[in-house]
């Protein structure tokens, strides 16, 4: 019997920065392996730069091997995503 492999999603960051004064979040502008792009938001217990690449693998997300939490987000073109990472909380 064939297995089947997991379903797995990957984006690379192409920006990121930290939300409000405290620096409780991070915002990342993200481009999928789908043509997709969005800006996700993480918990900033530890930030990752321009290049890292996040991987969802049956519903988990990692990044550098670590478990991360995204927070929800919408796939949009890249215009939209450009636009919202500049303009969120500004």
């Amino acid at each position: 019997m064939k297995k089947t492999s997991p379903s797995e999603m990957r984006c690379q960051i192409i920006h990121q920065r930290t939300l409000s004064e405290l620096g409780l979040i991070s915002l990342y502008e993200v481009s999928f392996n789908n043509g997709k792009y969005a800006v996700i938001r993480l918990d900033n217990d530890q930030t990752f730069q321009a290049g890292d690449i996040f991987k969802c693998i049956n519903n988990l997300w990692y990044c550098d091997e670590k478990l991360i939490h995204p927070m929800s987000f919408q796939y949009v073109d890249q215009a939209e995503a450009q636009r919202s990472f500049l303009e969120y909380e500004r």
